[in-house]
């Protein structure tokens, strides 16, 4: 688990979020260069003709980090905690800049939180891993990228919602001339609802009309953050998005689980399929199902078979099993999705009894 990051892009629609998740997938090899296309990720015929997303959609990337692995079960403070901590520095002091934060926002300085990086989380930082417990060694490790592109458009902001639940980051994208828009704010206060860590990212910085400057100063109000912490980049032609994988390793924290535990996995997404039946999308919190196993859905009542599980990379590919903290799919035998909702919490019929109900 301490190398899989699970995130999702989100941003005000025509801000390149899918042009971004198309340029990861080029620099990680998920996809070979000749059987790249444009928004690749947006499979349904509507979304090609308006050039936009509707359905969210996961994948998942193998990325070599070159640099420090950062592992070990302590958290670093959360995007509300950090965003409270620079409201409460700022108050103090000239008050140029301000963050959204939550009334039940603490400070943990056992996590060795500092008021100016409202979205440096998991920042591999020497004092911060000290007093976290994380252990720092460099190497090259290939870390699972779990990403979830989501549509802009406010018409599916329910989409977004969904996919937050299943990630403990998200990268905030920002049209560098257009600057933050009404669905980043949207965005932005789901993700911290949700206590994600939060990476900003400034896109088409290569464009004449950009102002980074400006748009740079209307992040760092709205997050609190250092300009530091913002990357820049084009996701047109990958200018920097080298940095962008770089601070998912860095700065999203591992996703926590009981590898031990009774299974249980979140259907954030399912569809019904003609020749295959209700494939879920699901991501598991605890324990683990195979291939075979008898499963439950705990809210329906509903009982079914994992026909198949897997991940997709962007296609599907079957794997023995989905394991804690992992992305992936199940191809089940059940004839409706009614059987099965979103939200639904997936647990295996061995563990289910009538006092669990």
């Amino acid at each position: 688990m301490e190398r899989i990051r699970n995130f999702c892009i989100i941003a005000h629609i025509d801000h390149g979020k899918s042009t971004l998740a198309d340029r990861m997938m080029e620099m990680t090899g998920t996809v070979e260069k000749r059987e790249m296309k444009s928004q690749l990720l947006d499979s349904m015929d509507l979304e090609r003709e308006k050039g936009i997303t509707i359905k969210l959609a996961p994948v998942r990337m193998k990325y070599e980090y070159q640099g420090v692995e950062v592992s070990g079960t302590s958290p670093l403070p959360s995007s509300k905690t950090l965003a409270e901590s620079s409201r409460r520095s700022l108050d103090a002091g000239p008050a140029s800049r301000s963050a959204p934060s939550s009334e039940k926002s603490e400070i943990s300085s056992e996590a060795g939180a500092t008021p100016s990086t409202a979205t440096r989380l998991a920042q591999p930082d020497s004092r911060a891993c000290a007093d976290a417990g994380v252990n720092r060694r460099a190497q090259s490790t290939v870390y699972d990228l779990n990403l979830i592109d989501t549509p802009g458009h406010v018409d599916f902001s329910y989409e977004v919602s969904r996919s937050l639940q299943a990630c403990e980051g998200a990268v905030l994208v920002v049209d560098a001339s257009q600057g933050i828009q009404a669905q980043t704010l949207a965005n932005v206060y789901l993700a911290m609802e949700q206590d994600l860590t939060i990476i900003p990212v400034l896109n088409k910085v290569d464009l004449p009309a950009a102002d980074v400057p400006r748009v740079s100063k209307q992040v760092i109000n709205l997050l609190g953050c250092d300009e530091s912490d913002i990357i820049h980049i084009s996701a047109k032609t990958g200018q920097n998005v080298d940095q962008v994988l770089e601070a998912i390793v860095e700065r999203i924290p591992a996703p926590k689980g009981q590898p031990d535990d009774p299974t249980r996995a979140l259907i954030f997404d399912s569809y019904y399929d003609d020749y295959r039946g209700v494939i879920l999308y699901v991501r598991v919190v605890d324990g683990q199902i195979k291939k075979g196993e008898a499963i439950h859905m705990m809210a329906t009542g509903a009982n079914g078979l994992a026909l198949e599980v897997g991940h997709l990379s962007p296609g599907m590919i079957s794997d023995p099993s989905l394991d804690t903290g992992e992305i992936g799919y199940i191809v089940t035998n059940l004839k409706t999705t009614r059987e099965a909702r979103v939200g639904d919490t997936v647990t295996l019929k061995k563990y289910f009894t009538k006092d669990t109900k």
